[in-house]
């Protein structure tokens, strides 16, 4: 309570009389102070308001129930006629006037869930779902004659000043006039979210109210400079920074330099590739005959040398000099390999097209692999493997697998499976021996063990590609580090993905690299409430048959604070666990099944306060949709007629699309095929249309 803030305050800065027992010793004091004045309630007390609920005032009698009659009740007023007198103020409009300068009124004021600068509802973060961002809303009409589509970067601009924010169409709003809402101030650096920027300072002369709901200002479309964009790297980051960069801007020229010679593909399905679930043309993001829709110039197969920040230019293999005006950097990561390991055939990694195609080449029939490492692509590895009938040994180095996504249960769990998938697993072991001359024959583990294979993958993590940030001078620890902007040390040099280190974490994931590609582009387009604050760490295997996902913390910390909300059917092979911190979901474990994934997800991503929703975790008893047709996203199990049984009935967007049914919203690797799918059907919808 306010009164105690105040008090425990009072008593820390020494001053006295601030030792109050409880609030009705607070209201006794209180009391005392109206004696003698118009406001006289000397004869009330705590216990009296208890019993009576509500008193008229005065109340000077002790002792005394009742109050002072109410005033007025008999329609008289103390005036010397006994009516009311109404003093009239004169009418004086003091506001500015627009004109042909400034031909639009703004208007301020509050959103429903905040309340002046956000000092208090801004941090509870249930009421800032509901608008995330400052926004100007605009009529329809207005915003046809200036060019403005919802969502658009507008700049608003007054006598006093300017803000930058994007635009909301709406018909709620009068034509030519604006509305913005009051709380937002100051974003990292820049205050253009501020709307006090352009309001009015004035104040009306009799009640002293400030002018701030009323102003002239003129309302333009964002218009940013030309620029060259230069890509390093053709991986998620990279494609995600087109797709998000083009949605926005048509304009500016991007060229993207690609060590492969391949087009935008997706790396996370090369274990579906292996096995033959998915052909090449499935994994494909961006098909040769798309490219010119994305205005883009994609350079297959020629890699960037050096990168020259004095001159804003980057040198590839050819020796050819590229300009820019921003670059960014997308470089990824590649596998971890022991420098004891030879090179031999039959030793691989597997990160790219190139390394499956010649896995696929060397293995023999009824062959026999051995994976290195218990990690997400390593099982995943093995379960595919294991669908083509390939003899499957893991040696993992500890004691379990993915023992920083799961705890020791998970882990036994998962274990199972992989057992019953038919594999061998060698737990607190390592390679030290590697076997023949001309190709691969068998390897020797540090417990004595030999094991006869015809390949072998590492799949024990990857090293971020670094060398070419290193040597232009930018700064750099595990990876590049970066602001919230994902701006390097040169502020003209944004680097996004696995090689990027925000807040000291490197985020290895698709998502993420996503997520950063998407501020990227809208802050380099205008909108600075763009900005990183990091990604959920995420982590959801796709082995057919077999839900399992882990979302934030997977253990408690030794902490008194951490809960843990726990569900377990052993024989079912059936585990779910949230953990709860301050009212908060922090983690979750999801075995057997993932129909919670995508409400644990926003939950702990937005760090949403739970309530009475506590209660409900793991008790919402809702079943998920069967999968109807071909397997599309293994994440939230969506089958491809589950997506187009939806495409005309309420959706025909990608967005809308993946909201309803779920998929591609979780590691987002199938939202090419989901995309496919959307077309295919709007296509085949129009032909029928135009019949």
């Amino acid at each position: 309570p306010d009164a105690e803030i105040i008090c425990r305050f009072a008593r820390k800065m020494g001053y006295k009389g601030f030792d109050f027992e409880n609030a009705a010793a607070i209201y006794a004091e209180h009391v005392k102070l109206t004696a003698k004045t118009n406001i006289d309630i000397s004869g009330l007390n705590y216990g009296i308001l208890k019993e009576q609920k509500s008193v008229q005032w005065p109340f000077k009698k002790k002792g005394s129930l009742k109050g002072s009659p109410r005033l007025f009740t008999d329609r008289q007023f103390y005036t010397a006629s006994k009516k009311a007198v109404i003093h009239a103020v004169p009418d004086a409009l003091n506001s500015e006037k627009s004109d042909a300068d400034f031909p639009i009124i703004l208007t301020t004021g509050r959103i429903r869930d905040q309340w002046h600068t956000m000092s208090k509802t801004g941090k509870v973060n249930k009421l800032n779902q509901h608008i995330k961002q400052a926004f100007l809303e605009i009529n329809p009409a207005d915003a046809a004659d200036l060019q403005i589509k919802d969502g658009d970067i507008t700049v608003v601009t007054s006598r006093r000043g300017e803000v930058r924010v994007k635009a909301k169409i709406s018909a709620e709003i009068k034509q030519g006039v604006v509305f913005m809402p009051m709380h937002w101030g100051k974003i990292l650096d820049s205050d253009l979210n501020r709307v006090n920027n352009i309001t009015n300072d004035i104040v009306d002369p009799i009640s002293k109210e400030p002018d701030f709901k009323y102003c002239a200002v003129k309302v333009q479309k964002y218009e940013k400079p030309f620029q060259r964009i230069v890509v390093i790297g053709a991986g998620a980051g990279a494609y995600g920074f087109v797709k998000s960069y083009r949605a926005i801007n048509q304009d500016d020229e991007i060229t993207i330099f690609s060590k492969e010679n391949f087009p935008f593909y997706n790396r996370v399905m090369l274990p579906d590739y292996i096995s033959g679930e998915q052909k090449w043309e499935q994994l494909v993001k961006m098909k040769d005959e798309d490219e010119p829709a994305f205005n883009i110039r994609l350079l297959r197969g020629v890699s960037i040398e050096k990168i020259d920040r004095v001159n804003k230019q980057v040198i590839d293999s050819r020796g050819i000099k590229t300009p820019y005006d921003v670059l960014l950097v997308a470089t990824g990561s590649r596998a971890a390999v022991p420098k004891n390991v030879p090179s031999l055939p039959g030793i691989f990694t597997m990160r790219n097209r190139n390394d499956a195609d010649s896995f696929k080449k060397h293995l023999p029939d009824n062959g026999h692999v051995v994976i290195v490492g218990g990690g997400l692509l390593g099982l995943e590895m093995a379960a595919s493997l294991r669908e083509m009938g390939v003899k499957v040994t893991i040696v993992q180095r500890i004691s379990r697998f993915l023992n920083r996504q799961l705890d020791a249960l998970g882990s036994q769990l998962l274990h199972e499976e992989m057992v019953d998938q038919g594999c061998d697993i060698y737990y607190d072991d390592e390679v030290q021996l590697y076997y023949g001359r001309s190709k691969l024959t068998g390897i020797g583990l540090k417990s004595g063990r030999k094991i006869n294979c015809d390949a072998m993958i590492l799949a024990i993590g990857t090293t971020p590609n670094l060398e070419i940030a290193k040597e232009c001078g930018l700064e750099c620890r595990r990876g590049v580090t970066v602001n919230e902007r994902l701006q390097t040390s040169d502020p003209d040099i944004y680097a996004i993905g696995e090689i990027a280190e925000f807040d000291g974490t490197l985020y290895g994931i698709t998502a993420a690299a996503e997520q950063q590609a998407e501020v990227v582009a809208g802050y380099m387009n205008g909108d600075i409430a763009s900005y990183y604050t990091g990604s959920l760490f995420m982590n959801i295997i796709k082995i057919h048959g077999f839900d399992l996902c882990s979302i934030g913390l997977p253990e408690c910390p030794d902490d008194k604070d951490y809960e843990e909300i726990v569900f377990i059917d052993k024989a079912k092979r059936y585990y779910k666990k949230c953990i709860v911190h301050q009212d908060r979901l922090v983690g979750a474990i999801l075995i057997g099944d993932k129909t919670e994934f995508l409400e644990f997800r926003d939950l702990i991503a937005n760090k949403t306060e739970l309530s009475e929703k506590r209660l409900q975790l793991l008790r919402s008893g809702n079943k998920a949709d069967p999968v109807l047709g071909k397997l599309v996203c293994s994440c939230n199990n969506v089958g491809s007629e589950n997506i187009t049984k939806r495409i005309g009935e309420d959706c025909n967007t990608l967005k809308d699309i993946c909201s309803i049914t779920g998929a591609g919203t979780g590691c987002g690797s199938c939202r090419p095929e989901v995309k496919r799918l959307l077309d295919e059907v709007l296509e085949s919808m129009a032909l029928v249309k135009a019949v």
